[in-house]
């Protein structure tokens, strides 16, 4: 057996189940129809009364009583039966002014591809089928009863005034009807465009968030690798040193044990350092202290004087080269992002003989954008991207854990800004971030 197409559902089968259709525009198309279609009844029925046929009266007005009906399910919002009654109705109704007038040379019967059109916007295709049939055997009538001489149709020899008003009607309930319909069927090939252009957005969203996801992974990876050797390497240490300790005061050997105490004493601040900063990087994306405006000066001068020790120590110099703006933020956040850009950036010096850190601000097109460069050993650039990524020390004999840089960007990306170097190996390098006039700071 043959498969089936899949069935297709009737545009008003589709607005009645989905609410975002404009369902009101085709119960107003059918109720529109049906209230013009009683109109006509009316009027041939007080056509015939005034001209003393009875017969043709009662029968007409024996087709008033389905657009009735139809009229009533119309008002309890059904679609697909009043239009089906309709349809036959008007079938059989242009069908019978055709046999009382001129069969089927009748201007009437260009009311039957109007039908099928306007049906065939509504009821489902077997509908449409069963009415195809229906006025196909109402053509074979007006032929061969005409034919068989089972009626008399009225040859005219010249055109009659009814005619005109007969198609004009015709006419302007089929164009209404499709404008209607027409209009309503743009509409939801509009609705089904933005749905589709919505769920492509979906898509790319989902393939963020998998790639997001992806990367968080690698991350949580590398991040059990290297806290189990952070933390076991200082524990090692003080393992080793204690048994020193031990053997060193049972031999009363006390100069040998003060220089095992400082040796523990050192593992312990460097895994104390280490859980600090475990701590600092869980704490980021949830605001500890409310956003609000202050002078990117006041931040800079917090971060400045935090560093003051080890820039005296190394004789970096600092040059400060720009007004700085106000900004709306987490200001200890980042106090923190400026503290680690500065420090890190005396770490990289090298060998320079005159190091000098510049820090600068530039507005282009409304984002603020600050930065902080050296004249250090620089990045090479298949590396700039890897440096931002936690426990990732592209130096191991570099004092630190990894952490800094990865902070650094999560505080600027919670901030809603994005963060990124500029940096060639042996011309030192330039740390760039965004800041928004008044981002709205991620919870």
């Amino acid at each position: 057996m043959k498969n089936r197409r899949a069935y297709m559902e009737p545009l008003s089968t589709i607005l009645r189940r989905n609410p975002q259709g404009d369902k009101t525009e085709i119960t107003n198309t059918v109720r529109w129809v049906g209230f013009s279609s009683l109109g006509v009844f009316l009027v041939l029925i007080i056509s015939y009364l005034l001209l003393g046929n009875y017969t043709n009266a009662l029968v007409t007005s024996v087709g008033i009583i389905p657009i009735v009906i139809s009229l009533i399910l119309i008002r309890r919002e059904a679609v697909s039966v009043p239009s089906t009654v309709l349809a036959v109705t008007i079938i059989l109704l242009i069908t019978w002014l055709a046999t009382l007038s001129q069969g089927i040379y009748d201007i009437g019967i260009l009311g039957y591809p109007v039908i099928l059109i306007v049906a065939g916007l509504i009821l489902r295709g077997r509908m449409v089928m069963y009415l195809a049939f229906l006025i196909i055997t109402c053509m074979a009538w007006l032929v061969f009863g005409d034919l068989w001489g089972w009626y008399e149709p009225v040859f005219l020899t010249r055109a009659k005034p009814e005619d005109f008003f007969l198609g004009g009607i015709i006419i302007l309930v089929a164009g209404n009807a499709v404008y209607r319909l027409a209009r309503n069927v743009y509409h939801n090939l509009a609705l089904a465009e933005e749905e589709n252009r919505m769920r492509q957005e979906a898509e790319q969203k989902r393939e963020e968030v998998i790639q997001q996801l992806k990367r968080k992974n690698q991350e949580l990876d590398r991040f059990a690798v290297r806290v189990s050797h952070d933390l076991k390497t200082p524990l090692i240490t003080l393992a080793g040193f204690l048994g020193y300790l031990e053997k060193d005061l049972k031999a009363e050997k006390y100069e040998q044990a003060n220089r095992d105490f400082l040796q523990m004493n050192e593992a312990a601040k460097k895994m104390g350092k280490f859980v600090d900063e475990l701590l600092d990087l869980s704490r980021v994306g949830r605001i500890t202290n409310p956003p609000k405006d202050v002078a990117f000066n006041e931040i800079l001068d917090d971060a400045l004087k935090a560093a003051d020790g080890l820039l005296k120590a190394k004789q970096v110099q600092v040059e400060i080269d720009s007004i700085f703006p106000f900004v709306h933020v987490d200001r200890a956040r980042i106090v923190q992002v400026m503290q680690n850009l500065i420090t890190n950036a005396v770490k990289f010096m090298g060998d320079q003989p005159n190091p000098i850190i510049r820090i600068a601000f530039k507005e282009i097109d409304g984002e603020h954008i600050f930065s902080v460069g050296d004249n250090g050993i620089g990045i090479a650039p298949e590396n700039h991207e890897r440096i931002f990524e936690l426990f990732n020390k592209l130096n191991p004999e570099v004092e630190g854990t990894g952490i800094g840089l990865g902070l650094v960007k999560k505080i600027i990306e919670v901030h809603n800004g994005r963060i990124w170097v500029e940096s060639e190996l042996g011309k030192g390098s330039t740390f760039k971030f965004t800041l928004k006039n008044s981002p709205e700071i991620k919870g």
